[in-house]
């Protein structure tokens, strides 16, 4: 068990760290692209309303 450990002990960790930030970023990734979704819409929503130079 010992050798295991030695042998695989640092890819199993990996593993587990992987595995954590790939649920991670779905949540993550949602709230990233909402905001931007967002600020896009605010920007629009000014350049739409700005006056007319003639």
């Amino acid at each position: 068990m010992k050798t295991f450990m030695e042998e695989y002990g640092v890819i199993v960790v990996a593993a587990i760290i992987i595995m954590i930030i790939v649920v991670a970023a779905t949540p993550i990734g949602n709230s990233i692209r909402d905001g931007i979704t967002e600020a896009v819409e605010k920007l629009t929503a000014a350049l739409n309303t700005t006056v007319a130079v003639n």
